[in-house]
């Protein structure tokens, strides 16, 4: 997974070449395709993987004091601002309108909104649920646009991502 996360961070999902991620891996083609039968497979599985990542660095940082809610955003945002590009292309690229990636990025979702209910201590209904992925789809896309106007920092979406959620929520 780690090649195949380096070899998309430096070229478009077409132009992956499995035989490049066997032989960089000191495998054969035909056991990688044992595995992943196709190279969608194979994609899917690298995305999997990019997502697990996210998920694990997306936690407040225990040493913060800050409240729960920023640090939740906080990590977010500064993960997206270290890796967006890739972030991007993984999710939004070429194959993001495939189903099995559809449902890795609505479980990333899922699992953010769940952590942000839970950070604000607000029970998680179905319409309430609904409004806050809806948010974080939101904060999500300004995260990302961030990474391309230096002007605008991961504090300041923070800021406003905390600002617009007490306004979802009311």
């Amino acid at each position: 997974m780690a090649i195949g996360l380096q070899e998309l961070a430096a070229r478009p999902i077409h132009a992956l070449s499995v035989d490049r991620v066997a032989e960089i891996a000191g495998i054969s083609r035909g056991l990688l395709f044992r595995y992943f039968p196709t190279k969608q497979d194979y994609y899917a599985a690298v995305v999997g993987a990019a997502a697990r990542r996210l998920l694990r660095a997306a936690v407040p940082d225990p040493g913060d004091d800050d409240d729960p809610l920023r640090g939740v955003v906080r990590a977010f945002v500064s993960f997206i601002d270290r890796h967006g590009q890739n972030y991007q292309t993984l999710f939004h690229g070429g194959f993001g309108y495939d189903p099995q990636i559809r449902e890795i990025h609505e479980n990333v979702k899922t699992t953010m909104a769940a952590r942000i209910l839970d950070a604000t201590g607000t029970e998680a209904s179905t319409a309430t649920t609904i409004k806050v992925c809806g948010w974080w789809t939101m904060v999500e896309s300004v995260a990302i646009d961030r990474t391309t106007e230096p002007s605008v920092t991961v504090d300041d979406v923070v800021d406003f991502a905390v600002r617009t959620l007490r306004a979802v929520l009311m």
